[in-house]
């Protein structure tokens, strides 16, 4: 599941969210699936959340999505994790056959600021068309049939223009590792259509800019080391004005290649 073999928490507490949701749904319930770090590489204990996704049969009644989030909110059952559990529950129909805007039947956050959403046939996620992809190529089944018999492949353009989305999200909110470490991820999903962990691929992007031939911001590998060792816990994350207006210039070159690809 994770960089090093396997991790106990990836275990039990998905193992345990499972439970709990089996117990409410019964035969209902089609399967549960690590995605996100859990499943690419990378997770960590101190920063990373417990990504899960949930598929259901039908759509279900506001009663048992109630149910099904006091069961997994505290006190019911606890995250281990500081970042808590982000789980999204949709129907088969759905993750077989996305839309372009797919709807969801529940979306519950443990983390440090608690929400659920309740869902429904007008709540929609876009950003749920790359959990589908990262479940269908690298997914974890904790219960249910293989990935690829569930989830299918969202159009490619449809990734790209998610990718590019998360980009401009991060320049406005994420720290100065995520926003050059989603540029990485985001640049190697458009050149060699890999859906890869940040770390990871932020030692692919330093391997390309070595190569000496990209169109980059000057500094730019020193800017991605300086992410990877953020990221791995192996220095502190930049936070300087100037560090960051730097990791955004790297994001701009990035987006500027996606604009190619028409996204």
């Amino acid at each position: 599941m994770v960089d090093g073999g396997s991790v106990p928490v990836l275990d039990a507490y998905p193992a345990a969210v499972t439970a709990g949701l089996t117990r409410v749904l019964g035969p209902a319930l089609v399967g549960v699936y690590l995605h996100g770090s859990g499943a690419l590489g990378g997770w960590s204990a101190e920063r990373s959340d417990v990504d899960l996704l949930g598929v259901v049969a039908r759509p279900l009644e506001r009663r048992a999505k109630r149910v099904i989030s006091a069961r997994l909110n505290h006190p019911s059952l606890t995250c281990p994790v500081p970042a808590g559990l982000e789980l999204s529950l949709v129907t088969a129909a759905v993750a077989a056959d996305p839309p372009r805007r797919p709807p969801f039947e529940l979306h519950v956050n443990t983390g440090p600021s608690p929400h659920t959403h309740l869902g429904g046939p007008a709540a929609t996620d876009p950003d749920l068309l790359l959990h589908f992809a990262v479940c269908r190529r690298a997914g974890v089944a904790v219960a249910g049939p293989d990935p690829v018999e569930v989830f299918a492949e969202p159009p490619r353009a449809w990734l790209l223009e998610r990718a590019a989305a998360e980009l401009r999200w991060a320049v406005r909110h994420g720290t100065f590792a995520y926003r050059v470490l989603t540029a990485c991820r985001a640049w190697r999903y458009l050149e060699d259509d890999v859906l890869g962990a940040k770390a990871e691929s932020g030692r692919w992007a330093r391997l390309r800019l070595a190569e000496g031939s990209e169109e980059v911001p000057p500094g730019a590998a020193a800017l991605v080391d300086a992410a990877v060792a953020a990221q791995l816990g192996h220095a502190p994350v930049p936070a300087a004005a100037a560090d960051l207006a730097a990791a955004d210039r790297f994001v701009a070159a990035v987006l500027e290649r996606f604009g190619g690809a028409g996204a």
